[in-house]
């Protein structure tokens, strides 16, 4: 697998239709579990693999019975007031956009919401008052807990189910994989079912990814799936970490718990960078600003004339920057509705705020887009659009008309 820059008269090119980006944890996903993960992107950049702990963090996630415990109007004051004040200072989706205060709107959001302080009695009152104002400010990786990201990441190996992959062998021309999400055991088994051939896939003229529901994990689950797509190539565009005070320290933090060397000393050189630029950006890799990967023929194990791949409202973070991808494959075909708009603000970190009740989680870094080119609060539009399914049927109906699709050559110009 080759990894290489594009740069020319000192600037990043970015080919057309090829921005993709590292990122990384769905909304969406929380709403099923709250866990630690480490931020990565598929095969090439394997420190930041280590490196970037980004959290699943929900706004609407169900909490722990301690969500009810008592809370004064005075602490959740002075915790929105905070939150409101930090997220100004630090969190990089907001930094990325320019605000120097919020625009009217949200602002109108968060005075409305401090006025119902006066009626909170216990810690759910509190979030319930805040969480309306950081949906205003984006969909996804911004977000409040009752409980540190720790906890969630002590409870997640024993307590919660993993995703299934399923494939269906349609025909004797396409077969079919849903993918529901891009968590850590996701990886596991599509190494597994490609290992087998299960279902064909290696060997089918067409193939189907579902990613509708996928709500994101880590990048690298879906590592295999380009080696399913034939040789191509792949553009990246890269992250910058905003660099305040907070987020410095954060990082400090996360270096002083990490064990790999490697990955501290690569850690030492971001803090570094970070210190000699304060309140402004460093890349999260030296100052590259775009990548390629290249899928090269001794990488490919699959080589389909067509390939589908469904998207939906619910495809969020890691799915969505998969789609974003595989949309620079000229096999690749997208067909649904548009993608959640979870990708450009990422890797999350979180504070406490003044109460000692609350974790605020917010982005620290941001991929600043071409105008016209965002994804939050937007989503990645398919090449194919269908309406929304008015019922379950309707929803497998998808699956029919990708296959029609394909096996009619409605593809073909």
């Amino acid at each position: 697998m080759n990894v290489k820059i594009k740069k020319k008269k000192g600037s990043y090119i970015l080919p057309s239709e090829s921005i993709m980006l590292i990122q990384h944890i769905s909304e969406n996903m929380l709403i099923q579990k709250l866990i630690l993960m480490f931020k990565s992107f598929s095969f090439t950049i394997k420190f930041l693999c280590a490196i970037f702990i980004s959290l699943f963090i929900l706004s609407q996630a169900a909490h722990a019975a301690n969500n009810l415990e008592p809370m004064t109007s005075a602490e959740c004051s002075q915790d929105i007031n905070f939150t409101a004040n930090f997220l100004l200072e630090n969190d990089a989706g907001i930094k990325g956009k320019n605000w120097v205060t919020y625009p009217k709107n949200i602002q109108t959001i968060l005075d409305a919401q401090k006025k119902e302080t006066i009626k909170v009695k216990n810690i759910k009152n509190c979030e319930d008052i805040i969480k309306p104002f950081l949906k205003a400010i984006r969909k996804g990786h911004i977000g409040l807990d009752n409980k540190s990201i720790a906890s969630y990441f002590q409870k997640s190996s024993t307590s919660q189910q993993d995703d299934v992959v399923t494939t269906k062998k349609l025909s004797d021309l396409t077969s079919y994989i849903f993918i529901p999400s891009f968590e850590p055991s996701i990886k596991f088994q599509l190494n597994k079912i490609v290992e087998n051939n299960q279902d064909n896939i290696l060997n089918a003229r067409y193939l189907i990814f579902d990613l509708r529901k996928n709500s994101g994990g880590q990048d690298d689950s879906a590592e295999i799936l380009f080696k399913l797509l034939g040789e191509a190539e792949y553009w990246i565009e890269m992250p910058k970490i905003y660099t305040s005070d907070a987020n410095i320290q954060t990082y400090k933090n996360l270096e002083k718990i990490i064990s790999d060397i490697k990955t501290k000393e690569y850690l030492a050189e971001i803090i570094k960078r970070m210190e000699h630029k304060k309140n402004d950006w460093v890349y999260v890799q030296g100052d590259t600003s775009l990548v390629s990967e290249k899928i090269d023929k001794i990488d490919v194990l699959a080589n389909p004339i067509k390939v589908v791949v469904l998207t939906d409202e619910d495809s969020a973070s890691s799915g969505e920057q998969f789609i974003k991808s595989v949309k620079q494959n000229p096999k690749v075909v997208t067909i649904g509705r548009n993608t959640y708009g979870a990708l450009d603000a990422s890797n999350l970190r979180e504070v406490q705020t003044p109460s000692k009740k609350l974790y605020l989680s917010y982005a620290t870094t941001y991929v600043h887009r071409r105008s016209g080119q965002e994804i939050d609060n937007i989503g990645i539009p398919p090449h194919i659009l269908l309406p929304k399914p008015v019922d379950q049927q309707a929803y497998e109906n998808e699956i029919k008309f990708s296959q029609d699709y394909l096996e009619k050559e409605k593809w073909k110009p």
